[in-house]
């Protein structure tokens, strides 16, 4: 009796064994596995028909197709809810181009690296300084107030100065409209070259009146005369970046929860947060921002995708990071999904992805 209770112990392990074993396997289409993803080109990329695409779209689709998965989407609208519903177990595994870092490391596990990047620079390339672009300086340094207030100084001593001819010189004109243009042109004379060719004014309130415009031409002379060469100084060397340390006192867009944000919010930079990189782009075409920090594969395929644009990225790749998928803490997915990622690497296909969306090194 010993021996066949024995027995059929050893059987009973041995049929138990395999199923243990494939509990650490990988789901099979019997479990369907629920995908967050947030949309961020090139890693995950969405049609106008809705349907996803991009570099880690494709990656997790050639898992699933070796694995015989079934998986369902589910779009996120910013990397907190997705880190949070990851962290929570309300899905499976979190795509997109998720930087590990040792926060999000307490909250939720990564598989292993598929994308080795970094933060990079990128600049309007365009340099000129266009009339526009001055009149802008202008205005954000307070200057064309100032210009403003002494044009008026101009018109109340041009209307000062018709009344007064009109008074004391017998062959001035008797229409206003005619005084005053003919006043306005002597005026501007004396402001540029300090005389007047007129001739008719006399007596001391001529005189005062000249010496005033002399006045006030001098001081709205040299006064725009410095003022433009300020603000054209000053958009010269906000031209001059080439790296991060160019980046002090100027104003930095980054793109808000990206590493790019709180690489450039930890030295202190002026920085303008934006939703995504197409609004911090326009703003950086407009020159209301000087440059914008986020990470290299983002802004290198953003460059290429509108070369309409006078952007381009300058500097070396700066504060390396990586990017992984997400999983809950002690997900049994981890490792069978890092055993696949393995195998592609091996095979090519990364690489080849790599080549397909951003060209050879």
């Amino acid at each position: 009796m010993m021996r066949i209770a024995s027995a059929l112990c050893l059987i009973f392990l041995a049929l138990c064994m395999p199923t243990r074993a494939s509990a650490q396997t990988l789901p099979t289409s019997a479990t369907k596995l629920t995908v967050g993803i947030l949309v961020h080109p090139p890693f995950v990329m969405k049609s106008a028909a809705g349907e996803y695409s991009g570099f880690a779209i494709e990656l997790w689709e050639k898992i699933a197709i070796e694995r015989h998965l079934e998986f369902a989407y589910r779009e996120f609208p910013s990397v907190t809810p997705l880190l949070a519903a990851t962290s929570s177990g309300e899905i499976d595994i979190a795509l997109s181009d998720l930087t590990v870092t040792a926060l999000r490391c307490e909250s939720v596990d990564f598989c292993t690296p598929f994308f080795h990047a970094g933060l990079r620079i990128m600049i309007n390339e365009d340099r000129s300084n266009s009339i526009g672009r001055l009149l802008r300086g202008l205005r954000d340094d307070g200057h064309l107030t100032f210009i403003g207030f002494l044009a008026g100084v101009v018109l109340v001593l041009t209307v000062l100065t018709t009344v007064v001819l009109r008074r004391t010189d017998g062959n001035f004109t008797r229409h206003w409209h005619h005084g005053f243009a003919e006043s306005f042109y002597h005026v501007i004379s004396v402001i540029m070259t300090g005389k007047s060719t007129y001739k008719g004014g006399q007596g001391p309130m001529w005189r005062i009146l000249a010496a005033l415009w002399i006045l006030c031409g001098v001081a709205l002379v040299a006064y725009i005369t410095s003022s433009i060469t300020s603000v054209m100084t000053t958009q010269r060397l906000q031209n001059e970046i080439s790296g991060p340390n160019d980046l002090g006192g100027k104003n930095v867009g980054v793109i808000a929860d990206s590493p790019g944000a709180d690489y450039s919010a930890q030295r202190g930079w002026d920085i303008s947060r934006f939703e995504n990189l197409p609004t911090a782009a326009a703003s950086l075409v407009t020159h209301d921002i000087q440059a914008i920090v986020f990470d290299a594969p983002a802004l290198q395929y953003y460059d290429n995708e509108h070369p309409e644009l006078p952007l381009t990225e300058v500097g070396p790749i700066f504060d390396p990071h990586k990017y992984a998928f997400a999983v809950p803490k002690g997900s049994p997915n981890r490792i069978p999904i890092n055993h696949a990622l393995l195998k592609l690497e091996e095979a090519g296909f990364v690489s080849a992805l790599s080549v397909r969306y951003f060209g050879r090194d």
